[in-house]
């Protein structure tokens, strides 16, 4: 998983591998990723950032490539650029997919213009050069605030997943990579570490996690 924030809060990477264990696949989930990081940035190496050197050290099944969240819509041009850059530097034998996040308020720095995400859907999809798939992502998150407004997908700045957003976005990973349903799926994970401590890493309620479930299998399956 190469991305910033939207990718590594409350431990989205670990929760898919997590998930995938729960119904007997043995994924192991890696991310190279930096808060508000572009691709541009993963190309040039900034940020601290060494996802070239990882992507030619391993060899990876599925590559996931997250731009940051409002460059789909003011930086076009760009993203196209940086993400072919990183598809051809790719293993011609991994799967490549870009993860289309959500929009949120204020995202195009104008709080009178509400933008839907599946704009951001639609500018991945008008890429000729890309020809992997589109996690749609930000299509679930719209339709889970339509179903369930009074459930919030967000932390207090509006913009990042919150545990639930998190675990809502890990469904539909899981089912588009997998092909299977997100239904039946673990809802929390602890493990045990040093002297008998456990950590959990990720926790939503029974109803909530259903709710992620059903929205995941409704726009990854269409029913």
């Amino acid at each position: 998983m190469v991305g910033n924030s939207f990718t590594f809060y409350y431990n989205l990477p670990m929760t898919l591998e997590l998930m995938a264990q729960a119904k007997g696949l043995p994924w192991v989930v890696h991310q190279s990723t930096a808060g508000g990081a572009t691709l541009k940035q993963h190309w040039l190496g900034e940020k601290k950032l060494k996802t070239k050197k990882r992507l030619r050290q391993k060899k990876f099944d599925r590559i996931i490539f997250q731009e940051h969240s409002r460059y789909p819509l003011i930086a076009i041009d760009t993203t196209e650029k940086y993400l072919k850059k990183m598809v051809d530097f790719s293993s011609d034998k991994a799967k490549k997919y870009v993860y289309a996040t959500w929009s949120y308020p204020k995202i195009l720095m104008d709080q009178r213009q509400n933008v839907s995400s599946l704009e951001i859907e639609k500018a991945y999809a008008s890429f000729t050069s890309f020809s992997g798939t589109i996690l749609p992502v930000g299509r679930a998150f719209d339709l889970f605030r339509e179903m369930y407004p009074q459930q919030g997908l967000f932390t207090s700045d509006n913009k990042h997943p919150n545990p639930v957003g998190s675990y809502l976005a890990a469904c539909v990973l899981f089912s588009q990579l997998s092909g299977l349903s997100s239904q039946g799926l673990p809802r929390r994970k602890a493990e045990k570490i040093k002297r008998g401590k456990e950590i959990y890493y990720f926790i939503v309620e029974k109803e909530v996690a259903l709710q992620c479930q059903k929205i995941a299998d409704q726009v990854v399956f269409g029913r």
